[in-house]
């Protein structure tokens, strides 16, 4: 089997797992919303005016060493176990469940801020799912990876909450007001 064909054998079984969620598919979604989130992150850190560029000018570089440590650590993680990951523009575009937009760089700074308080939350509904399935499939150190990664972002979610003088979950996801349970 030559190059193209590997390539297009990998991208069949990616599409059969995405439509059977796997633990790999899932974290493929992981990967793809990190991607996505760093460049939105770096974004923000370079737009966002008022009191969000002093709270970015502090948590944006952590946020963006951590975000890319863990990319890099998911990746040897699926890879160290024959697993697909995301590696092109293309699949990024594809699995990321995240939204760009080139105009909210001239959002409020809190709005940037808050949309990556969002962004986070978005992440731990792949996160949370991508965990069962690791513990269901006695994937034990991708489970691990995945719950300290969980409880990171968490963290994000609160100290940046608090920085906005928002409760902890407003404005976040709430599954009572999701009817649609698909991944």
């Amino acid at each position: 089997m030559n190059a193209e064909e590997k390539y297009q054998a990998e991208l069949k079984q990616s599409d059969i797992d995405h439509h059977t969620p796997t633990a790999g598919a899932m974290t493929g979604h992981i990967i793809a919303n990190l991607v996505i989130h760093s460049l939105k992150i770096n974004q923000a850190s370079l737009f966002a005016k008022g009191s969000a560029s002093l709270f970015l000018d502090e948590y944006a570089e952590k946020w963006l060493n951590f975000e890319k440590n863990e990319f890099e650590r998911l990746n040897y993680l699926l890879v160290n176990n024959g697993e697909s990951i995301p590696t092109t523009t293309d699949q990024f575009k594809e699995f990321t469940m995240l939204e760009e937009n080139g105009a909210d760089k001239y959002n409020d700074g809190d709005d940037q801020l808050f949309a990556l308080v969002k962004d986070f939350d978005t992440q731990t509904l792949f996160i949370t799912k991508a965990i069962f399935l690791a513990e269901k499939e006695d994937w034990p150190e991708l489970a691990q990876n995945l719950i300290n990664f969980l409880a990171w972002i968490k963290e994000q979610i609160r100290l940046t909450q608090n920085f906005l003088g928002h409760d902890l979950c407003e404005g976040l996801y709430n599954e009572e007001d999701d009817d649609d349970d698909d991944f």
